[in-house]
């Protein structure tokens, strides 16, 4: 069929006959049964509820583990820290093919400074209230730069010990660093530091929970939990989120890609971004292709629904709508 064929029946006039239809029933109808399937797939697929992850409950579950991640913002060694853009210009996590990397063109759009703003900023609003770690922040603000870079690299050599909520580390000299580290954890441990890192600068009520999220991401501790309910990536995860019930099943299309190789083997979200994208480009577009437009039409699976009109009054042509 030709596309001007194609145009000219999109565009003709209905002449055939036509019936009543009550809109409202079948409404009503749909509703019921997508409720039913919604509590049914609720019951049986459902994501377990569990609480939010916080750095209260993080550093007490595991005070080791956030002392430790703590250290990698302070030490610029983080993933958050190393990221690339839209946070910074690291490259650990640029992704691009060849030429094209949209991340890069996008450049710097939410700066973040891992250790400025992700513990020395925090602990500067707790030094007030703790002499030591005031005096801590005036060692390490006054040092130079190459000064805070060597103790950083002593303290990530050192083995992270914790004792209630002193940090100590056990090897070199790593001057105020495990001072620095006691602050954070006991201002986790007491849940200020969620309130301190929520926040967003210069606003008392803030919905941005951007610099907490990476923080946390960066630790093992949100992986571990994952990894006990099968929420990770190679097992579905972004579509059984935790207490969205029963999940994101609108997400199965993206996330297929991830399960099966060679997207799965490659491991870089742009892949299955460009590969997704123009499937949704030609599935949006569909009404404007000709063509790939007529193909409902030429399959004719449209008369297994309404079996019943034709059974009725025959072929459209045959009732005066013209051929369809």
């Amino acid at each position: 069929m030709s596309w001007k064929r194609d145009d000219a029946l999109a565009r003709r006039k209905w002449c055939g006959p036509v019936e009543r239809y009550d809109l409202i029933k079948e409404g009503l109808i749909a509703l019921a049964v997508v409720t039913a399937l919604a509590v049914m797939l609720t019951t049986l697929l459902g994501s377990p509820r569990l609480k939010g992850v916080s750095f209260q409950s993080w550093s007490k579950a595991n005070p080791s583990g956030f002392a430790s991640t703590a250290l990698a913002e302070l030490a610029g060694t983080s993933e958050t820290a190393t990221y690339g853009p839209p946070y910074n210009s690291g490259a650990s996590q640029l992704q691009s093919i060849g030429a094209f990397s949209p991340q890069k063109w996008a450049g710097i759009s939410m700066p973040i400074n891992a250790p400025r703003d992700l513990v020395i900023e925090p602990l500067s609003a707790f030094a007030p209230f703790d002499p030591s770690l005031a005096q801590a922040l005036d060692a390490w603000e006054g040092a130079s730069p190459a000064q805070q870079a060597s103790w950083a690299s002593a303290a990530q050599k050192a083995k992270v010990v914790v004792d209630g909520r002193t940090v100590a580390l056990q090897g070199g000299d790593s001057g105020p660093v495990p001072v620095l580290l006691g602050g954070m954890l006991t201002a986790a441990q007491s849940g200020a530091l969620d309130a301190q890192l929520v926040n967003a600068k210069g606003s008392f009520y803030s919905m941005d929970n951007t610099k907490a999220l990476l923080f946390i991401e960066d630790g093992s501790h949100l992986g571990q939990i994952a990894a006990k309910y099968a929420l990770q990536g190679n097992r579905w995860g972004v579509m059984n989120e935790i207490g969205s019930w029963p999940g994101q099943p609108w997400l199965w299309f993206y996330t297929f890609f991830y399960q099966v190789p060679p997207w799965s083997t490659i491991g870089t979200d742009i892949i299955v971004i460009v590969t997704v994208v123009p499937i949704f480009a030609i599935l949006f577009l569909v009404p404007f292709i000709p063509g790939l437009r007529s193909l409902p039409r030429a399959l004719g699976l449209y008369r297994l629904a309404w079996r019943s009109y034709y059974r009725r009054y025959g072929s459209s042509k045959e009732a005066g709508g013209g051929d369809a």
